[in-house]
């Protein structure tokens, strides 16, 4: 190729002449290469955008957070996290996993969850689409509502074009109040009684206005407004727009039920020393460490190598066997529940269900013991029947095994 070059261009320019060519070879090279992914992922070209965090079972990581699309995601094996996107879509991400979202899909225009997932499972990451498609095509209008900005407290709101803003009343008297906005300030009349007034219909509001709240003369708060858009969409879809744009007090409760009534449940369990086949001697303590991606009710058993199973959870633990959302709790640790031993030499395996309702009930008794007796054999094998037949509650269940040298 060289001396073809050469021969016609001539020998003095032969160096140049490769260098044009091997940088306009390799930009048709890069060009093709992105369009053979097109093609293959179905046609959709996709980019990283920003997403908000819907459901979590990886320490660090809270519901209604943005995951910006370079911030680095950092899930441990087993552990979870479900990305609401900007379509409404839900994308979950299973460790071990440590990558930004900028960095997996580094593409121009935006794609769907399922060619999101799609690019993630061709690099080995474990990912999948809650819900499919339906949470972005089932349109939902959105009804006008009734806004209250607290003139006490800075936050940032989101307001759509047939929404009614009101300002609430602080809990001191007002002599006066007045919005202050770029060094024009408008003075708002407080009638007796009143819990709110009506936003004034001459202070126009444009998406992103600051708006600064003065009370009896003194500064109180920074009112931020966001402005959503009107077209018809899922809720989803409206849900992370407005998280997107910060208004996450506003709409925290919404995302909480939408968690709830769209996410399976999920909990993931470990140890302090890790949830590869831990290791210990016999006799060591063992901390398990327990997260769940929704609000329920936590049953645990070990299995020791000698085939005896122990109930080590709720067994004695304070405020029973509840367990918070997205909080990594140590089951042995403030709420003092049975405290789990290293058996003997062998494989041991706890097994823990989380249930959404208190199931306590329905269980049989010798599952809460706080004694620490051995349970019937019978009974031990069968726990995963027994909580099956449990009616009326999502399940979801986590094992971990432990090393006993």
């Amino acid at each position: 190729m060289a001396a073809m070059i050469g021969k016609q261009c001539g020998d003095e320019d032969r160096e140049v002449t490769m260098r044009r060519y091997l940088r306009d070879t390799t930009f048709v090279a890069v060009v093709l290469c992105q369009a053979v992914a097109t093609l293959l992922l179905g046609g959709v070209a996709l980019a990283a955008e920003d997403a908000v965090l819907l459901a979590s079972t990886t320490p660090g990581y809270a519901p209604g957070m943005v995951v910006a699309a370079g911030d680095r995601l950092r899930l441990p094996e087993g552990a979870s996290v479900t990305l609401l996107l900007r379509s409404g879509e839900m994308l979950r991400l299973r460790g071990p996993l440590e990558t930004a979202l900028e960095t997996a899909v580094p593409a121009r225009s935006a794609g769907s969850a399922v060619a999101l997932a799609n690019v993630f499972r061709a690099r080995g990451i474990d990912a999948s689409v809650i819900g499919g498609a339906r949470a972005s095509t089932v349109a939902r209008h959105r009804l006008p509502e009734d806004v209250m900005l607290d003139v006490q407290r800075s936050g940032t709101w989101c307001i759509g074009p047939s929404d009614t803003l009101w300002l609430t009343r602080p809990a001191e008297d007002v002599s006066a109040l007045a919005l202050r906005r770029r060094g024009n300030v408008r003075s708002i009349a407080w009638p007796p009684g009143a819990s709110r007034v009506e936003w004034p219909s001459d202070v126009q509001v444009e998406d992103g206005d600051r708006f600064g709240v003065v009370v009896n003369g003194k500064a109180t708060a920074t009112l931020t407004i966001r402005l959503v858009s009107a077209t018809d969409r899922s809720e989803a879809a409206l849900l992370a727009e407005a998280m997107l744009l910060g208004c996450h007090e506003q709409y925290q409760t919404a995302l909480s039920r939408l968690a709830r009534t769209a996410v399976p449940p999920e909990l993931w369990l470990t140890t302090d020393r890790g949830r590869n086949s831990a290791a210990y001697r016999s006799g060591e303590p063992v901390e398990l460490i327990v997260m769940a991606n929704m609000p329920g009710f936590l049953y645990c058993v070990v299995e020791q190598a000698d085939n005896t199973t122990t109930a080590v959870f709720p067994a004695g633990a304070i405020d029973g066997a509840r367990l918070p959302e997205a909080v990594p709790v140590s089951l042995q640790g403030h709420r003092h529940s049975l405290a789990l031993q290293a058996g003997p030499r062998g494989t041991a395996r706890v097994r823990c269900w989380l249930a959404d309702r208190d199931v306590a009930p329905e269980l049989p008794h010798a599952l809460l013991d706080a004694s620490g007796s051995r349970l019937p054999d019978q009974l031990a094998a069968e726990l995963d029947t027994i909580f099956a037949r449990v009616h009326g509650s999502r399940m979801a269940k986590a094992t971990v095994e432990l090393r006993i040298d």
